[in-house]
Order: C-alpha cells, then structure tokens, then sequence
C-alpha cells in the first residue's frame, strides 16, 4: 500500500478560492497507513513563521497539519513578526475580523483536510490566543476528537459553549499571563470542575505566549516541555 501524498504549503480548500491553509505532513515513506489530521489555529500574528514551524514539528510527529487563516475575510497570508508596529498591527487586525466567519472558514478547512485521501478521519484542533478561543468554539459546534486551547482569550464569556463540549479538552495558560486574569482563570476552572473530559493546567511564571519559541521575551522552556508532553499524550491517545 502506498501512501497519497498530503499538499504542501497554502492550499485553496474551496471551489470559491476565498478560503486558504497553509499544509505541511509527513513524509510520504514514513507511513502507509491513514494519517490523523491536525488543525491549528493562529495567535494574532497570523500564519507566521512561529506557527509554521509549530505546524512542522507537529508533522514531523506523523499528522497532517493545516493552519487556518483566522484572517483571511479581511487580509489574506497575514505573516507578522514582534514588533510593536507588528503588534499593533495584530490588534487591529483583532479588532477588524468577525469569530463567526473565522469560525466558519475553520470548519471548512477541518472538513476538507479529515476527507482528504489518505486521512483516516480523525480530526484534533490546537489554538493559540484568538485561535484558543476559535478552537475551544469548534470543538463545541462540530466534530473533533481532541481540542487543545493555549492561553485562549475570553474563554470566560463562553462558558456555556465550553460546558457543551463532549470531546477531550486542555486549556493551557501561564499564570502570569496579563491578557487572561486570574478570575477568568478561576472562571474556567470551575466550569470544567466535574467535566472528566476537560483539564486546565496553568503554568508557574509563565505569561501569555509561554509555547512560542520565537517569542524570546515571554517564551518559557519549562512550561512549554510540559504543556507540549500534554498535548501530545492527548493526541497519541485520540488520534491513533
């Protein structure tokens, strides 16, 4: 049996055109069985080169990995780097894009790349920030094995949609993280208290952006060796 190769690089996912993801997967030789798929979603930055690089290790775990463009309704392949006119930039890009449509175009690129050839079907989601919260969003509206969110903002003001998740959940986030208080935390926590399928982990002198390896102001080894060993039991357990 020969392995179908997965697409590389941005990929029109649509008759439309209007709706992209940027793809990398194993090796053709490195499996010929079906492959899991592994759909992550952006920090404000866009699909940068810290999340294409998170998408390749992940790859290199064997998942096809796709990165939806949370933005791409507004500005299409948005690839900002750290800044402050970067930062800024990423903020008003934040301020500009519609969660629902973003939403939508998720779904999407989630059910283009589970059906493609050579996929067995299963389906994880991984968010960073804004793509924390889209993730944990999905995972209540539509079909996942496995939802991971890190540091996802304004969790708490979708508690109920949390609540409803039936798939396995993480939610990840430092706790000195300056974008998500301490209350929403404990917001958190105590929705998910009596959820076995839901865990939040919080991370001791970590900040928002604690798994960013390019980030060097707030990145933080040992919170990522932790959070990232979590997300991988998760994904090994339910992926394959």
């Amino acid at each position: 049996m020969t392995a179908t190769p997965f697409p590389s690089g941005w990929q029109s996912v649509c008759e439309r055109g209007d709706i992209e993801a940027f793809c990398v997967g194993p090796a053709q030789s490195e499996s010929d069985s079906p492959l899991s798929t592994v759909l992550l979603l952006q920090e404000i930055f866009g699909v940068n080169e810290a999340m294409r690089h998170t998408a390749t290790k992940l790859s290199e775990k064997g998942y096809r990995v796709v990165c939806a463009d949370l933005f791409a309704h507004i500005e299409r392949r948005v690839d900002l780097g750290y800044g402050e006119a970067d930062r800024q930039r990423g903020f008003e890009l934040l301020k500009a894009h519609n969660a629902e449509t973003a939403l939508e175009h998720c779904h999407v690129v989630g059910e283009w790349a589970r059906h493609l050839p050579g996929s067995n079907g299963k389906l994880a989601v991984v968010g960073f920030c804004i793509g924390g919260l889209i993730a944990l969003k999905y995972a209540a509206r539509h079909y996942c094995d496995a939802v991971i969110s890190f540091y996802g903002v304004r969790v708490h003001e979708h508690l109920r949609e949390l609540r409803s998740i039936a798939c396995p959940v993480q939610y990840h986030v430092g706790e000195l993280d300056t974008h998500i208080l301490p209350d929403h935390v404990k917001a958190v926590q105590d929705t998910v208290d009596g959820m076995p399928n839901a865990t939040v982990y919080t991370y001791e002198g970590a900040q928002h952006g604690f798994f960013n390896s390019r980030r060097e102001d707030v990145f933080n080894r040992e919170a990522f060796v932790s959070a990232d060993h979590r997300m991988l039991e998760l994904l090994k357990a339910r992926l394959q």
